[in-house]
């Protein structure tokens, strides 16, 4: 870390610690406890009709069995997943994917140090955490990140617990064991808390393991085997004002495959801190956050691929993110607030390549695909939340962020040879080239919320997003036929080179979201617009063999525009069949790049999803139907497979009496084969039948049951 950086987030730091002593001196006598169940009450933030938040029963059905945090938001209108890795699928909201969606966890954010974005966020938190996501698209408020054109998906896990006075020390926790025939895959979790009436300690743990699942055709789809391990440890102590924590823990992957990659997970280790002060004062809510996460990440080949006996090709990157963040809200007379707060976000990469022993072409100097790589990102932000007549709240909110990115020397294998020429060539001129970028974002949010009436509630806005190229896209440099197949995260399987003079993508999105509910039924329509200034598509450098490409990252304008919608209505409520509830979902969505006239790649098809619901007692049964649409709006450049139309029947069932849960599901009730529309290419079967014949879309997962038992004490 350079000198100034280091001042500069020392400065940072001491300046939140300071803030955080110095304002009790302040304010006014203290309030009474907060509730001893939970931390300090959420900021109050203004009503957001088209913001989805999955907690309690719904979120614990699809907890059942699942090994990725993302794929808990599956279903939700206007959200989609590429299919990446077991435990590593990417989110798309509203047709914007990856890194331009935010995703936090406890509030912080993570890169993914992989040119094959292997280990986003996502993946460092397991499913048995989670205790609440929340859903942000299009018109977030500025308080909730920045960095970002799609919104936010903030993950919360678990708040420490107290015990109540006179009380004692309480301990409680619980244990869990899943199994999903469709991959024969296996997991497992536990949780043990000691709360006191000031002191908590919380141990959490989860452990899953998969095979290659089966596809609706009965064969295995190579490469999408896995195995991750996660541990956190949090220690909290409840003060007269809030609750400070600390919670560290370690999440380790021995490997994952990787359907649509090149290459596959061999090793993933990442450590992690955050120290976090929640407090109420006289004069408002004060939070203060401090985080730091380390990777060390392993590429290679699992045995779908070849194996790396002889060797493979090993590729290792080493990352750490640290980040600092002070934010306070103020009430105001008319029932509104008023939001401050400033942050500062740290990413360090290294990502090289050893030589490979007996090899021509890999070797013999490591391979250095980006060297003292550096993300440095420092933002102030401020939002007005006001109640200006009865039936209506404005928030307006603003943030500016001040973004530095760089990167050192690069070396190819060889300076000589025929072999390394093209990588030698472009290393040279990345070399003589300036590399350091700075970048000043403006992020604006401007939104009313009306309630024309009880039951009827509109909310409306614009947003402009801001969000700067990550290491890979600017830095990336390869121009050998191997070395730029190595730098893709598209699930693509093709092959893509940086450029140092990307600019930031600028989104300008209208939102609006009309909700209507009473007498047991409720529904939500949601349309938007965006204009993407600068969005990061690409051009065509070359053909490379078997009909894929090499590309370059490049700026270009885009158009996207869609409709969401969410419903439920409730159909019987007798005391023979309990309660009934019919739901439905739906997503659309279009995007075009303006310069090209192409369809932008991995455009979700529309997608319905029907489902009846009955709870009675302590049964809780749902069937749903899933409809998705024939997929023939693909992008040319990176010829994307169609896929056709298919529907999916899935049941669920759900019992808890006392301390006990089980969970049953019948998923893909049909064993029915398809294609998955966002799953990218199958690179793994395509290797494993010697890398001959036409590629073909990710098969998705055949028939599976599921079982889970969850047990409280």
């Amino acid at each position: 870390m350079s000198t100034p950086v280091r001042a500069r987030a020392a400065a940072l730091l001491a300046g939140v610690a300071a803030a955080a002593l110095s304002v009790p001196a302040l304010a006014q006598p203290a309030a009474e406890l907060p509730p001893v169940e939970a931390a300090v009450a959420a900021e109050p933030q203004a009503p957001a009709t088209g913001q989805s938040t999955l907690a309690g029963e719904v979120l614990a059905r699809r907890r059942a069995g699942a090994a990725d945090s993302m794929s808990l938001i599956a279903g939700e209108p206007g959200v989609g997943l590429y299919a990446n890795g077991g435990v590593s699928s990417l989110p798309v909201v509203r047709g914007l994917a990856d890194d331009r969606v935010l995703v936090t966890i406890d509030g912080a954010e993570s890169t993914a140090f992989c040119p094959n974005h292997m280990n986003p966020t996502g993946s460092y938190v397991s499913p048995a955490r989670v205790d609440e996501i929340s859903i942000q698209p299009t018109l977030s408020p500025v308080s909730a990140g920045g960095d970002n054109i799609a919104g936010v998906i903030a993950v919360t896990t678990r708040p420490p617990a107290f015990a109540a006075e006179g009380e004692g020390v309480k301990v409680e926790g619980e244990v869990g064991a899943s199994l999903r025939s469709v991959a024969d895959a296996v997991g497992a979790s536990g949780r043990v808390s000691l709360a006191g009436e000031r002191l908590s300690l919380t141990y959490e743990a989860a452990w899953n393991r998969a095979d290659n699942y089966k596809s609706g055709e009965g064969r295995r789809v190579r490469s999408t085997l896995y195995e991750a391990y996660d541990q956190a440890l949090t220690l909290a102590w409840l003060t007269d004002r809030g609750v400070l924590s600390l919670k560290a823990g370690r999440q380790f992957q021995p490997y994952q495959g990787f359907p649509t990659q090149r290459m596959d997970l061999t090793e993933n280790d990442s450590l992690f801190a955050d120290l976090r002060y929640e407090a109420s004062y006289g004069w408002g809510e004060l939070t203060a956050k401090a985080s730091w996460r380390s990777v060390d990440h392993e590429m290679n080949f699992l045995a779908d691929k070849g194996g790396s006996a002889a060797g493979g090709m090993p590729m290792l990157s080493q990352g750490r993110d640290l980040a600092a963040s002070l934010a306070a809200a103020v009430p105001l007379k008319d029932g509104g607030s008023a939001r401050v707060g400033l942050e500062a976000h740290r990413a360090d990469l290294d990502d090289w390549w050893p030589p490979v022993a007996g090899s021509m072409m890999m070797g013999p100097q490591t391979y250095w695909n980006v060297t003292d790589g550096r993300r440095e990102r420092t933002g102030v932000w401020g939002e007005w939340e006001a109640r200006p007549a009865e039936r209506w709240t404005t928030h307006l909110g603003a943030r500016y962020e001040h973004v530095e990115t760089d990167a050192g020397p690069v070396q190819p294998y060889a300076w000589t040879g025929m072999m390394n020429m093209a990588d030698a060539m472009a290393a040279r001129a990345f070399n003589a080239r300036d590399r350091g970028r700075a970048d000043d974002n403006l992020d604006l949010t401007a939104k009313a919320v009306w309630r024309a009436s009880q039951a009827a509630t509109l909310e409306f806005g614009y947003a402009r997003k801001t969000r700067t190229p990550n290491l890979y896209e600017r830095y990336a440099w390869g121009r050998g036929a191997m070395s730029s197949a190595m730098t893709s995260f598209a699930g693509d399987a093709n092959s893509y080179v940086g450029d140092p003079d990307l600019k930031p993508e600028v989104a300008h999105h209208l939102a609006a979201t009309l909700n209507l509910a009473g007498e047991g039924r409720e529904l939500t329509v949601s349309v938007y617009r965006s204009q993407v200034e600068d969005f990061i598509d690409a051009v065509k450098l070359a053909d490379l063999a078997n009909g894929f490409v090499r590309l370059r990252f490049a700026n270009v304008d885009a158009e996207l525009y869609g409709l969401d919608a969410k419903g439920a209505a409730q159909v019987w409520d007798t005391p023979g069949f309990g309660r009934g509830v019919v739901t439905a979902t739906l997503s659309y969505v279009q995007g075009e790049n303006r310069d090209s006239g192409d369809d932008l790649y991995h455009m979700t098809p529309l997608t319905v999803r029907l489902g009846l619901e009955q709870a009675k007692g302590r049964w809780t049964n749902v069937a749903e139907v899933e409809l998705v649409g024939e997929k023939d709006a693909v992008n040319a450049l990176r010829h994307e497979p169609q896929t056709a139309a298919y529907a999916l029947m899935n049941l669920r069932s759900s019992w808890t009496t006392g301390r006990l849960r089980a969970d049953v599901a019948v998923e893909n009730l049909f064993d029915t084969a398809y294609d998955l529309p966002l799953g990218g290419v199958s690179y793994g079967d395509y290797r494993a039948a010697g890398s001959t014949g036409a590629i073909q879309p990710l098969p998705g997962p055949g028939r599976s049951f599921n079982l889970a038992l969850t047990l409280a004490f």
